[in-house]
């Protein structure tokens, strides 16, 4: 057997992957969406640009701790960025912000065996989807999306529905006549 691997490869292919998923589903949902990177007609460097991101991802990083902890206390308006968000160029032209993150594992075949017969880790991901003010910086919700199935390869089928659910229930965008046209 072997310990647990890196898989730094698979990893930037499926951000990019579920990057793209998410914003899909945003635009199919009639949502415009943009990358917080792009300076637009700011005026800004990119050097300041990626320094403010760094800064609110920063900065989200140490909420999105204290709301793993205590989840129910986004809808109390108890999480919030700051109002260093709206030195984002893209600010200015939008009204969230959309964070996602994710983790995931993937077993060996030697380990998955190992599982059957004694128990253990087995495949399986998570993704979180926070929606954040762009003026004001309040966490809006987070969407958590969990599949113990294949998720690696076929992002969309792992993903797609439950987010396009979550979307439905938070009553986002066009998400409820999209969903009601596709059968949800």
């Amino acid at each position: 057997m072997k310990g647990a691997e890196g898989m730094a490869t698979e990893s930037e292919a499926w951000t990019g992957t579920l990057e793209a998923l998410v914003e899909s589903h945003l635009k199919s949902d009639g949502i415009g969406t943009m990358s917080a990177d792009n300076p637009l007609s700011s005026g800004a460097a990119d050097e300041e640009v990626h320094e403010v991101i760094s800064q609110i991802v920063q900065k989200f990083n140490t909420v999105s701790d204290m709301m793993d902890k205590k989840p129910k206390m986004i809808a109390k308006s108890a999480y919030t960025l700051g109002d260093q968000v709206e030195m984002l160029p893209c600010s200015e032209n939008s009204d969230i912000l959309v964070f996602v993150q994710a983790s995931g594992q993937v077993t060996t075949g030697g380990r998955s065996t190992m599982t059957f017969f004694i128990g253990g880790p087995t495949d399986g991901a998570a993704v979180f989807v926070t929606m954040a003010d762009a003026k004001t910086g309040e966490i809006l919700c987070q969407m958590r999306l969990q599949t113990p199935a294949e998720f690696i390869h076929n992002v969309e089928s792992a993903f797609g529905q439950h987010l396009d659910e979550e979307l439905v229930n938070m009553n986002i965008g066009s998400a409820r006549k999209n969903a009601k046209a596709r059968g949800h």
